[in-house]
């Protein structure tokens, strides 16, 4: 085999066998929404609006790893947007922002539950913010649940919801202002993030 042909096909292989970005798949269920703060229903360019906010927000939270953003439902870790979630741990019922189950090596699936962010953003607006501002916040605050969501699924085994600075993706909520407004940043679980997912070369 010459010299020249043995090198290629060694960087072939080495490429074939490197790490491979992980796969998060998002996907927004059927929705309809409509709350007297902002008068009509959203609509479908708004609902396409939202999910572009969404995904923003976790290309932001993942820019640092090896992480593709898809809608494929048969990602090996996955979160759909429901019009609404069901606490299954409530015998009288009640909602959750969003919930997921994970196996750790095997991947996971969770929700986001719309209304509830929804319901959410119209709390924690402004009083002078106009409509088109109001939809964007619906569509951080869902991608910030996403996030994570999609944290528990990636680290099952780490602290997720341990964290008590508000102004992260462990310790935030859809019940607070910050699922909704200022940066938010990675605190307990970015170690374990670290040893988990591959760094990124260039930021997305």
């Amino acid at each position: 085999m010459p010299i020249r042909f043995a090198a290629a096909s060694l960087c072939i292989l080495a490429a074939s066998c490197g790490p491979r970005p992980v796969e998060l798949g998002l996907w927004f269920d059927p929705i309809v929404y409509q709350s007297p703060r902002i008068g009509e229903p959203i609509s479908a360019v708004e609902l396409a609006t939202i999910d572009r906010a969404a995904r923003e927000e976790i290309r932001h939270a993942f820019q640092e790893f090896e992480v593709t953003l898809t809608s494929n439902h048969d990602a090996r870790y996955r979160v759909r947007v429901a019009q609404e979630l069901k606490d299954d741990r409530l015998l009288r019922g009640g909602v959750v922002p969003g919930k997921s189950h994970a196996v750790a090596g095997f991947g996971g699936s969770g929700s986001v539950n719309f209304g509830y962010v929804a319901n959410g953003a119209m709390v924690f607006a402004p009083a002078d913010a106009n409509r088109s501002s109001i939809i964007e916040t619906i569509g951080r605050g869902i991608g910030r649940v996403a996030v994570h969501e999609f944290a528990h699924q990636l680290l099952p085994k780490a602290p997720v919801d341990g964290s008590t600075d508000p102004r992260s993706y462990e310790g935030g909520s859809a019940a607070t202002i910050e699922g909704y407004y200022g940066e938010i940043h990675w605190d307990l679980v970015r170690p374990e993030l670290e040893r988990r997912i591959p760094r990124r070369r260039f930021k997305m």
